[in-house]
């Protein structure tokens, strides 16, 4: 049987998406053919990040870009304590909680859609309730790793 006509280039993507939908074994190069995946969040574990009230489910990653998407949860009383710049474009909407950008009182609450552009100085934050987002990145997190992580894979 021979390979459809429309497959992609092979890539590295890593994730709960990629590491489920790898077609084939990886080439020498760390290269796989993915097929389609359906995921069901509810069933993967939270990883708590070095940021203490902060947690994470990795949907999906492109190892070659940094581009994701995960869940994260921040505790009520969590948040990140300092202002901050990404490397890329931040994408988040918000499904459940109440997270607030103090220095500029912005409130993400359930339905709220937030993009915050590569390179725009924001925080610090704050949930006022437990809150879970769906967060998105077109590329790398951060320029440097923020001083709040103690673990350089939490700035990825």
């Amino acid at each position: 049987m021979s390979e459809p006509e429309n497959l992609s280039e092979p890539a590295r993507y890593s994730g709960a998406a990629g590491d489920g939908a790898r077609a084939t074994a990886p080439d020498a190069d760390g290269l796989a053919r993915f097929r389609e995946i359906l995921l069901d969040p509810e069933k993967l574990e939270w990883s708590d990040k070095s940021l203490p009230g902060l947690a994470q489910r990795m949907l999906w990653r492109d190892d070659d870009t940094g581009a994701s998407i995960a869940l994260v949860r921040f505790l009520r009383g969590s948040g990140v304590p300092s202002i901050h710049a990404h490397a890329s474009n931040q994408f988040m909407y918000c499904l459940a909680g109440r997270y607030t950008y103090t220095a500029t009182g912005v409130v993400l609450t359930p339905g709220a859609f937030y993009w915050n552009p590569k390179g725009s100085m924001h925080g610090p934050t704050l949930a006022e309730e437990d809150s879970v987002l769906l967060e998105f990145y077109d590329g790398p997190h951060y320029p440097t790793q923020p001083d709040w992580y103690t673990d350089p894979e939490d700035a990825r």
